[in-house]
């Protein structure tokens, strides 16, 4: 018989996997060989995976429908949950472990200044350790989550991760950094990103098979609770796929790759999530215990499950919790019941689903007026008690230009880390950006950076999070930070507006960077910008959003409200350039600062009553 050809992504981790496969089938007298192939997630550096399905499996499927390869080995996470008539999940082998690690680089530092990770174990003492779901050697998802410092860059391009981890703690802020296992662990220990959430089953078999750098024992962290914690659904298992009818259909060698409680588990898992509609795309996570029974198959013991809501971007995008819901079930109250499972969830997610009157406009003259548009000033005062009437000014309309972006000077050919970045370097940029990137998804393949917290947070509302996120709030700060962080090699792409950018793009040439700069869009003051009816300057409060509002504002000649806040430094710097006089600013661009301003303001009490579950 020919040997058995297994199908796999060329990446190391994937390489291992269908070692692991392989060398199991050569113990069963199997002779197999090993296909190598590039995956279209493997190809790209950026956009939101979040948006498709099969990235990593597309290319794994089709060779083994067109007959070039008998199987292929997946991360069971990575299939779609739905069922392939033509395709069949012949074996899930014993599953590795299915928790998710939290690791924090190694200098970071807590605002106490001391070692945010000295009580945390390192990376090696915990891959070391046993994995006893029960308790042992964990750690619950709030604790772990709790010596980050305020702001920390956390590395996830996980949607499940990402919701999860900003319902603990919303002041975090995200970077979706990828590429191999390896590589992520790189940019923790540059101190690029604060901590990175990792599945520990990709980082152990690395780390089994020599394939993790020695600096890695720097890196200190924690075992994130599965009940609190759910993984993703078939997390640290393996699929072995095969042609339905195909060669491999009934062989002796596929039932003996099975591992019962494993498939028991993870599928379980899957099921739950196809309950839930949505597929892999929703950010679920679910963990099942399945135990072999007595004289039977093996049956579910118990199984944990958390869901964010599907708005759960807005209020992330503005330092908000965003709600989660949760669910669970334990045989020692009967048999596990997934569909009552389900069923929980869909109800508790239907009570906290939003309110579609919330941000209806107030009746009579408003307490707050914000220099945005509806969308932007609901997100930025939904922290406010609802009695205060907030109205919309927008203070500026973006004029984005139908030119060609310079997609020609894109060049993936060399090592991904040497790829070019875009740089995004507003929130204005961050929705045009965005947009772009649907419409040529050629822009969506490179890595972005985000400049400062607040773009950052507009590209997790546009759904699509940054891989790196600067603290800079100029171009010369981002020239230090890319000269620490990016390869001196690797280009930087800057759409910018036609009324600024040029410092951004001057410092970074000044720096010695390759960069490719061009007029992407411009912001054009409001014509009609004038007060409500019956206002009173003196008596007003005006929220600025951008130093371009302030700009609008001076060239409209109305007179200066009694109070100006300001969403940033930079716009409070703008304000008082102009000649404002009492000028506040808000300590971070979220609805949390806007609270604060508020409370300081008008000295009411925070907001109250708060559904506890939007804190998991």
């Amino acid at each position: 018989m020919a040997p058995i050809v297994i199908g796999t992504r060329a990446t190391p981790l994937a390489r291992i996997q269908a070692d692991l496969v392989a060398r199991r089938l050569g113990e069963l007298g199997v002779h197999t060989a090993i296909r190598a192939m590039s995956s279209q997630g493997d190809r790209s550096l950026g956009g939101s995976f979040a948006q498709s399905k099969g990235v990593f499996t597309g290319e794994l499927t089709a060779a083994l429908r067109d007959g070039s390869v008998d199987l292929v080995v997946h991360s069971l996470k990575d299939l779609p949950v739905e069922d392939e008539p033509d395709l069949v999940i012949v074996a899930v082998p014993e599953r590795e472990r299915p928790f998710d690690l939290l690791l924090f680089a190694p200098d970071l530092r807590t605002v106490a200044d001391g070692a945010a990770s000295e009580a945390a174990p390192e990376l090696a003492t915990l891959l070391d350790a046993g994995d006893d779901a029960a308790g042992r050697n964990v750690a619950a998802a709030a604790d772990a989550f709790a010596p980050l410092p305020p702001g920390a860059r956390l590395g996830t391009s996980s949607p499940r991760r990402q919701a999860g981890a900003l319902a603990i703690r919303p002041d975090l802020v995200c970077c979706a950094v990828r590429g191999s296992v390896g590589r992520r662990l790189e940019w923790l220990q540059s101190g690029a990103i604060d901590a990175l959430l990792a599945a520990e089953a990709g980082v152990l078999r690395l780390a089994r098979s020599d394939e993790l750098d020695a600096p890695g024992a720097a890196i200190r962290g924690y075992r994130l609770d599965l009940r609190s914690w759910p993984c993703a659904p078939g997390q640290g298992a393996l699929a072995v796929q095969i042609l339905r009818g195909g060669r491999l259909d009934g062989h002796p060698a596929m039932a003996a790759l099975d591992d019962a409680p494993s498939r028991a588990a993870a599928f379980a898992e899957r099921s739950l999530l196809g309950r839930l509609g949505g597929g892999c795309l929703r950010p679920f996570g679910a963990w099942a215990d399945a135990r072999a029974a007595r004289g039977a198959g093996p049956a579910l013991h118990e199984v944990h499950a958390l869901i964010a809501a599907d708005d759960w971007r807005e209020p992330a995008g503005v330092g908000e919790a965003p709600t989660t819901v949760r669910a669970a079930a334990s045989a020692a109250d009967g048999p596990v019941d997934l569909d009552a499972v389900a069923g929980r969830i869909e109800r508790d997610l239907g009570e906290v689903a939003p309110d579609p009157a919330a941000g209806a406009p107030s009746v009579g003259l408003p307490d707050l007026i914000v220099t945005s548009g509806p969308a932007t000033v609901r997100r930025l005062t939904r922290r406010l008690d609802p009695a205060v009437r907030v109205a919309p000014l927008p203070a500026t309309a973006v004029e984005v230009f139908d030119t060609a972006w310079p997609a020609d000077r894109i060049d993936l050919n060399g090592p991904r880390r040497q790829w070019p970045w875009l740089l995004v370097s507003s929130p204005t940029a961050a929705r045009v950006v965005a947009e772009r990137a649907v419409r040529e998804p050629a822009w969506g393949r490179l890595p972005w950076c985000a400049l400062g917290e607040g773009t950052a947070r507009a590209l997790l509302t546009a759904g699509v999070p940054p891989n790196l996120a600067a603290r800079a709030s100029g171009g010369e700060e981002f020239a230090r930070y890319a000269a620490r962080v990016l390869d001196p090699h690797c280009p930087l792409f800057v759409p910018h507006s036609a009324r600024g950018g040029t410092s951004l793009v001057e410092a970074l040439e000044a720096a010695g960077r390759q960069v490719t700069a061009w007029q992407a869009y411009t912001v054009h003051p409001n014509d009609d910008l004038d007060w409500p009816q019956g206002w009173q300057a003196a008596h007003a409060r005006v929220l600025f959003t951008a130093p371009s509002a302030v700009s609008a504002f001076v060239a409209s000649g109305l007179d200066w409200p009694g109070s100006c806040w300001a969403i940033g430094a930079a716009t409070a710097a703008a304000l008082r350039s102009a000649g404002a006089g009492n000028v506040k600013c808000a300590q971070e661009p979220t609805a949390a600062g806007i609270e604060r301003l508020w409370l300081d303001e008008v000295g009411a009490q925070p907001k109250a009553n708060r559904d506890p579950r939007e804190n998991g």
